[in-house]
């Protein structure tokens, strides 16, 4: 059975990481963390959490313990590399998926890699991680000559933007293209950006009510248009997709593994 601890256990997505797991027999919650001054630290999580029977026992903590087999991290970025270190320091591999990270927390992931099995993606769905590959698919045949625009929404308390999976689209377009993201992608546009350049990628953000994540990539050119979307209809789905991806990491080397590499037998990082 995977033991598995959660980071983050309280917000939208860790709450249904618990409820999820709790119904896969091949899961045990050994431990849910959250931040210092959350409410309900020492007690019981099925306070506030319909979960099963077998869980009593299991209390809020706010620093990961050794005990689990993996750590799900879906906290912020400051807590996602505070954990990779400590998930070093107990030997335990980690799932991130948890967005915005910075050059130096992003380094902190990249050095916890060379010692413990971690895995990162920026949407757990096994659709949107299709999706990446449909968006590259599609750049690398209909060429350059397609203006490419990539719009996401999700609920009105989302604090990055654009998300990472509509990053993780973008990067799939580029790549395919040959294209430099730092150079070729536009946030939005106001006032008077004159004509658009033929190498730009629009990246658009909306923020609304509380949708669980819709992304599309469009490619137009004067004749066409062809949209690739996906809807999410709930966080359990990101859920589910992460739980899986816990089962087929726990045992693996160290290093850096993404999705493509659960899905396809990749490795792209």
């Amino acid at each position: 059975m995977l033991a598995i601890a959660v980071s983050g256990a309280g917000g939208r997505i860790g709450q249904r990481l618990l409820a999820v797991a709790d119904q896969d027999p091949d899961i045990r919650i050994a431990q849910a963390i959250e931040w210092e001054g959350f409410p309900l630290l020492g007690r019981d999580i099925n306070i506030g959490l319909t979960l099963a029977p077998g869980t009593k026992g299991v209390r809020w903590t706010s620093e990961l313990v050794p005990g689990a087999d993996v750590l799900l991290d879906f906290s912020s970025p400051e807590n996602a590399a505070k954990n990779a270190r400590l998930a070093v320091a107990h030997n335990i591999a980690m799932l991130i998926g948890t967005t915005g990270l910075d050059a130096k927390q992003d380094e902190a992931v990249q050095t916890a890699a060379r010692k413990i099995p971690l895995l990162r993606a920026p949407n757990f769905s096994l659709g949107v991680n299709l999706l990446f590959r449909l968006a590259g698919e599609a750049a690398r045949i209909l060429g350059g000559s397609y203006d490419v625009e990539i719009v996401e929404a999700h609920h009105n308390r989302k604090v990055d933007a654009p998300s990472g999976t509509a990053l993780g689209i973008a990067r799939s377009v580029t790549e395919a293209l040959g294209r430099d993201p730092q150079k070729v992608l536009v946030h939005g546009r106001r006032g008077k950006p004159g004509r658009r350049q033929p190498t730009e990628i629009g990246m658009h953000s909306l923020r609304m009510g509380a949708m669980a994540g819709d992304h599309a990539v469009h490619f137009a050119n004067d004749y066409e248009c062809l949209t690739i979307s996906h809807h999410a209809e709930s966080r359990d789905v990101f859920a589910a997709g992460a739980l899986r991806a816990a089962k087929w990491l726990h045992g693996k080397k160290p290093g850096l593994y993404s999705l493509d590499d659960m899905l396809f037998g990749e490795r792209r990082i």
